[in-house]
């Protein structure tokens, strides 16, 4: 995380607080501490026919502060602030602009994505007195772009011979500046003393997708004695889906 969205990071951090010790002195809420995992994928809207697409999940992580306000003895209201991790890796076989018996190019790309995620969420727990209560979520979550890195690995093929090409990129500018996904999920909550564990899992799906476009310049491929005249460019457009499972301690 560079220092720009650390410090994004942090502003809303502190609102958060803020907005919770506000809520403390008139809803019966709670504030919590969030750490979780993200499994990512990016799935693509259209890939056109000329393009090959083998989607290949990722790891991540989320963390951050989340909201309790009770509504009813079994509705709540759960705002909740993250750094979250979402993207994917896909492997593809790229169209070239030239027919050469035996030339083909395949990449692997691979997209870490940097978000402060607020989800919005309600949150309805079973009305039983058991000591773990069964609980459901669902809701609408705003992903503001802090950074994107896309690790671009380029194999390229001709006449049995394999040449390796590894470039990074920053990749901020091809993501939207705020991203809508519709969250859905469930858990439990277990009482503990004062506080309350809460152990979720869920599934997270971008509502628009990102366009991203990889340039592998044509330069490259002349210095191997390849004549490719234009640079080579792949475009899609990836929606983000992730499965976060995650524990939040509510003091």
């Amino acid at each position: 995380m560079n220092q720009k969205s650390c410090c994004i990071l942090v502003v809303g951090l502190v609102m958060f607080c803020l907005l919770g010790a506000s809520l403390e002195a008139v809803t019966p809420g709670k504030i919590g501490f969030k750490i979780g995992y993200t499994h990512n994928q990016l799935r693509a809207k259209d890939t056109g026919a000329d393009v090959e697409v083998t989607k290949i999940a990722t790891n991540g992580v989320a963390l951050g502060l989340v909201g309790n306000i009770k509504l009813t003895n079994w509705l709540y209201f759960q705002p909740e602030l993250l750094y979250f991790q979402k993207g994917g890796k896909y492997d593809v076989l790229v169209p070239l602009p030239v027919s050469i018996p035996g030339f083909k190019v395949n990449v692997i790309d691979d997209r870490l994505l940097e978000y402060l995620e607020i989800p919005l969420l309600v949150k309805v727990t079973l009305p039983v007195k058991w000591p773990v209560i069964p609980t459901f979520l669902t809701g609408i979550s705003a992903g503001m772009k802090l950074r994107g890195q896309l690790e671009n690995n380029v194999n390229i093929s001709i006449s049995g011979f394999n040449v390796p090409y590894f470039r990074t990129e920053d990749i901020t500018n091809q993501l939207r500046a705020v991203e809508f996904s519709y969250v859905i999920g469930g858990g439990f909550d277990i009482k503990l003393g004062q506080g309350k564990l809460a152990l979720d899992q869920r599934f997270s799906f971008g509502l628009k997708t990102n366009a991203y476009e990889t340039v592998i310049p044509a330069a490259y491929f002349q210095r191997l004695g390849i004549p490719v005249t234009e640079d080579v460019i792949y475009r899609l457009n990836m929606y983000n889906y992730v499965f976060h499972v995650a524990v939040t301690y509510f003091f």
